[in-house]
């Protein structure tokens, strides 16, 4: 097993090679605009954009293809939840296969084996709630 923290290598490792880690913690964010702008910028490439970084919590808006999403791994110290801004997604958690579609606000408690895959015919989107410096263990 390997363990990894740092959240651009972890991004870039899973096939996201465009992420914005800076420009936090503004008061108020439209994610509907925002996702339209990066839409358009990224171009049928997959993209991050983190929209807040504390100490307490971060919030990053991922979108990638379909066919592409993460690594199977857990968090031993901290739980995860991710709510769909668009899109259909395939989770797997603990072995169980869900598909979450947009608006669905998905749930998962620390020590829990999570994949993650886009899915459908068009890019999907969703904001990851964590922390930043939240150890990710792989097999």
């Amino acid at each position: 097993m390997s363990t990894e923290v740092d959240v651009k290598s972890i991004l870039i490792k899973d096939g996201i090679n465009n992420n914005d880690l800076d420009d936090t913690n503004n008061n108020i964010v439209n994610t509907v605009t925002l996702l339209e702008k990066l839409l358009k910028t990224n171009k049928n490439q997959s993209f991050s954009k983190t929209l807040v970084n504390t100490e307490n919590n971060s919030c990053t808006m991922i979108c990638q293809q379909p066919g592409e999403g993460n690594r199977k791994h857990y968090h031993p110290d901290w739980n995860e939840w991710w709510f769909i801004l668009d899109g259909e997604w395939e989770f797997i958690i603990d072995g169980e296969k869900k598909i979450i579609r947009k608006n669905d606000l998905v749930f998962i408690p620390k020590n829990t084996w999570h994949k993650i895959t886009a899915i459908g015919n068009k890019p999907a989107t969703r904001l990851a709630v964590s922390r930043y410096d939240v150890a990710h263990v792989y097999k």
